[in-house]
């Protein structure tokens, strides 16, 4: 995967808990990273201090096209919407999108780790992920975190077995870039063992285009499935 990256212009937007992993994970594979923001550099104090003196370029205070000069992937923070000009712009550019929860998973299938379990839902993503984690655990695996809550798990790959469990929670925001019309590699197969979808109410229609986009981001989970994956919803859920 080093050389994959290796030489290769990378942009991130937003610097943030997921964008900040994504630099540190980009930089380690020797690609040369940007890294924008909205914000300005003086809100971004604390930000710009955890990335030490990690060899990234800064952007802040908006996002230019400019920035996509020579761009070969356009990675988002959790936070950033993909209806931002300048996302909309990469993608008539043709120049694929990705964020850490989908390079994590491409690279997990990559090395052969697992099983994954994966959730999402509009309420209780976090509580249902925390108690399956906990529930593996007690049962004397070990067991990883992350996608949505903790310490994102692109920042700590080298630390996951296989045979290790590894359990998600996606949100829409994560979800709605597993689309293969944009998407960075292949999807296909790269999803989790056991995909739960817990519950789908109106919820972020700020961010997406109505309730029919936001379910359809949620039901991109179920799209890239491997062979004999597990589904769990809601029989009580009209949506699911």
């Amino acid at each position: 995967m080093g050389s994959e990256w290796s030489g290769r212009n990378i942009v991130i937007l937003g610097l943030a808990r997921q964008g900040s992993a994504l630099a540190r994970y980009f930089v380690g594979l020797g690609a040369h990273v940007t890294v924008s923001d909205a914000a300005t550099a003086e809100r971004l104090e604390r930000e710009v201090a955890h990335l030490g003196d990690l060899p990234v370029t800064l952007a802040l205070g908006g996002h230019p096209f400019t920035l996509l000069d020579g761009c070969d992937l356009l990675c988002l923070s959790g936070g950033v919407p993909a209806d931002l000009p300048i996302v909309q712009e990469a993608v008539r550019q043709g120049i694929p999108l990705s964020n850490d929860s989908l390079l994590t998973l491409q690279e997990a299938r990559r090395r052969g780790l697992g099983p994954i379990v994966a959730i999402t839902g509009s309420s209780g993503k976090t509580t249902t992920t925390t108690l399956v984690g906990k529930m593996l655990e007690a049962s004397g695996v070990r067991v990883h975190v992350g996608g949505n809550i903790g310490t994102p798990f692109i920042d700590r790959l080298d630390t996951i077995m296989p045979g290790d469990r590894m359990v998600f929670e996606l949100s829409s925001f994560q979800l709605e870039l597993f689309d293969p019309q944009r998407a960075w590699g292949s999807i296909d197969g790269i999803g989790p063992d056991v995909a739960a979808i817990l519950n789908i109410t109106p919820n972020h229609l700020d961010r997406h285009a109505g309730m029919a986009a936001y379910a359809d981001a949620k039901f991109n989970l179920l799209r890239c499935l491997p062979q004999g994956a597990t589904i769990v919803v809601s029989a009580e859920d009209p949506v699911t």
